[in-house]
């Protein structure tokens, strides 16, 4: 059993000694340092960045309105407590808990 795992494994690591390395375009390099070398920056027209600007605006507010509403669901929770204890609901799983 053994050496039918090594045949294979054998098989596996030179099963690649025959594959041929790939060939790139031989203009590849030239026209890398064309795109590279001509010097023109390209930006993003104004419209799409006052739309990013905006965008992260709205985000910033509701995330802000999140934050405001969760820390009042905390006050919620304490009446809820307080309201549980006094009519004896109190939850004694402290596993679920």
């Amino acid at each position: 059993m053994d050496m039918n795992k090594e045949k294979w494994i054998n098989e596996v690591m030179n099963s690649l000694d025959d594959v041929k390395s790939a060939e790139a375009n031989p203009f590849l390099y030239n026209k890398i340092l064309n795109t590279l070398g001509s010097g023109e920056v390209e930006y993003a027209p104004m419209k799409l960045v006052w739309l990013a600007a905006a965008s992260f605006a709205l985000l910033a507010v509701l995330n802000f309105q999140a934050m405001k509403k969760t820390g009042s669901d905390s006050n919620i929770r304490t009446e809820i407590q307080e309201i549980a204890s006094a009519y004896n609901l109190v939850n004694t799983n402290s596993i679920n808990y």
